[in-house]
């Protein structure tokens, strides 16, 4: 008598196992497919945070040969002929400036590096495809 209620009883705890086993495995398939219909948008938004952050840097550069010019133009002195000056301080463009920057690994103001942010997201989108199979 014992032993058939044990039995009973753990029939009942396989079937609800079994039954929460079924609706996870359901969830997870539509968090999948929903990550997946994802993936482009998350790779657009990657790309123009990418280029907003070039954008922010080549403003930076312009407005800052743009001061430099101003500089340069007020230190003309007062007996000097009526020509304007200008000029940067290096003969390079913006995007060659940010160019070096980068390349000298230099922090940029208000901004946390994630080094490797694509390949970040590329590697979950390609962990979650390996999982599926």
């Amino acid at each position: 008598m014992m032993s058939a209620v044990i039995d009973i009883v753990i029939m009942v705890l396989l079937v609800g196992t079994l039954t929460y086993a079924v609706i996870l495995d359901r969830r997870m398939r539509k968090l999948m497919a929903t990550l997946r219909d994802m993936e482009p948008m998350v790779t657009a938004f990657s790309n123009a945070v990418d280029q907003t952050t070039r954008s922010v840097e080549d403003m930076r550069d312009l407005s800052e040969a743009a001061r430099h010019a101003v500089a340069a133009a007020q230190e003309v002195p007062k007996s000097a002929p009526k020509t304007i000056r200008t000029s940067t301080l290096t003969d390079q463009t913006p995007a060659q400036q940010r160019a070096a920057r980068l390349r000298a690994n230099e922090p940029v103001q208000w901004q946390t590096p994630v080094p490797g942010k694509s390949e970040l997201v590329r590697t979950f989108f390609d962990i979650t495809k390996e999982r599926k199979k």
